[in-house]
């Protein structure tokens, strides 16, 4: 059952209050004063308060109050009563940490309510703290790639930067993972940060994240992420409507100011769809477009980056296996694997990786993951039996044939960096640009 404490100078609204919340099974104790109150919080260390913000014969009033239950533990939240409500009270009271403020005479329904909300909000608030460690991965960039060089370079960069960030790019391809990684390097390490999946929300939540009613600020977007980092997925799916609402508020900073709420956000926006392209359909405002994209990060193909591949794939098998089990790929599925295109890119990759040990998991199996395994696990496009047409053909056309495919997988593996062709199969670079050039093979 969860604690109430109540804290008004008037005994028959304590009383009140107290005996509309018993009939919803909250215990309740209360306090007429600010010694009295700060007495009864450290006693009874309450799930929920609820303060008047004036407070006669009281050394704090309820505002210095709130900053003081505020310093002695920030979790628990505080609901504002006044019978003097006005707007600029309200704001003061949602700046100073309440979770809410509510106006005498207040309807039943709505105390109860506001006080089931206040005291859900902080148990996920505590249950995603307890469960931070659980829930983000510290996975760090993997791999040898420039890219991977280059865009460390960028997330660190972006650690300490205000500026809007917009990250692009394939499904699979490590944007979400982009954007955790800048959250827990900056300034607001120590919070989750306000993730929001555009795509996952109705109109009816839409309109609340983009409220300008004054009233009712601490339900708007910005107000909600003040002060951390705001994650918004799938962004191009924003309706029009508001995509406007989300320009207004990024373009009139004077807004939040003339409230006296001061804006600190990071805000990052990803997107698997090209927007330059939806600007052109007219299904997104290119000054949005422009705002959210102060920065940009484009992610690439894991196809694109297949040097990468092998360490990716130790890193995650070891990692998911929990050094627990004898397994590993044979030198020509490793091969395979990194000749492989990857449509799903690192999230197909790390699945088949789970696939991979939970298929292999059965003592009776093979510890050891084969080529022709891999067909069985994957589809036919990794196997590596020889080509039919090979019997076809005579020992010279069919020599042609294999080396020509040989060296074209090999270009494939090592994204076209003759250097490392070279060395790989042991051609001196000159001999090997004369056979490319012979097979008519094109390196691009």
């Amino acid at each position: 059952m969860h604690k109430i404490l109540i804290i008004d100078d008037e005994k028959d609204i304590c009383f009140l209050i107290s005996e509309i919340l018993k009939d919803e099974a909250y215990i309740t104790t209360s306090a007429l004063n600010s010694d009295d109150a700060i007495k009864k919080f450290n006693e009874n260390k309450p799930d929920l308060i609820i303060l008047d913000v004036w407070l006669s014969n009281s050394k704090l009033d309820g505002i210095e109050l709130l900053q003081e239950f505020k310093k002695l533990d920030n979790k628990i939240p505080i609901i504002i009563i006044s019978g003097h409500g006005t707007v600029d009270l309200a704001v003061k009271s949602i700046k100073n940490g309440a979770y809410d403020f509510l106006e005498k005479p207040f309807n039943s329904d709505k105390l109860v309510i506001l006080s089931k909300r206040a005291i859900e909000s902080s148990q996920l608030i505590t249950e995603n703290k307890d469960l931070k460690k659980i829930i983000v991965p510290k996975v760090p960039l993997v791999g040898n790639s420039a890219y991977i060089k280059n865009i460390s370079k960028k997330v660190k960069d972006q650690t300490t930067l205000n500026s809007r960030l917009l990250i692009s790019g394939e499904f699979g391809t490590g944007k979400r993972h982009l954007a955790n990684l800048i959250h827990y390097q900056s300034k607001f390490k120590d919070k989750l940060p306000v993730s929001i999946d555009c795509a996952k929300l109705t109109n009816e939540a839409l309109d609340k994240l983009f409220l300008d009613n004054k009233e009712y600020l601490n339900e708007n977007l910005f107000v909600r992420s003040n002060n951390n980092t705001l994650i918004l997925t799938n962004v191009d799916v924003l309706p029009q409507i508001y995509q406007k609402k989300f320009l207004f508020f990024l373009e009139n900073e004077n807004f939040f100011k003339n409230l006296n709420i001061k804006l600190n956000i990071k805000i990052i926006c990803i997107t698997e769809s090209d927007i330059k392209k939806d600007i052109e359909k007219e299904n997104f405002l290119k000054q949005l477009f422009e705002r959210i994209s102060t920065d940009h990060i484009k992610t690439i193909p894991l196809a694109q980056r297949r040097e990468d591949i092998l360490p990716i794939l130790d890193y995650y098998l070891e990692k998911i296996s929990g050094h627990s089990q004898d397994f590993k790929f044979s030198k020509s599925a490793l091969t395979k694997l990194q000749m492989y295109n990857w449509p799903g890119n690192i999230s197909q990759l790390i699945n088949y990786i789970e696939k991979s040990l939970i298929l292999n998991q059965d003592s009776n199996n093979k510890s050891k993951l084969e080529v022709d395994d891999l067909a069985l696990q994957m589809g036919n496009d990794t196997a590596t039996n020889s080509p039919n047409y090979t019997l076809d053909l005579s020992l010279k056309d069919a020599r042609y044939e294999f080396e020509k495919e040989y060296l074209i997988s090999q270009i494939k593996r090592f994204n076209g960096n003759i250097s490392k062709v070279s060395d790989f199969t042991g051609m001196e670079r000159t001999a090997l640009y004369r056979k490319i050039k012979s097979l008519n093979i094109k390196i691009d």
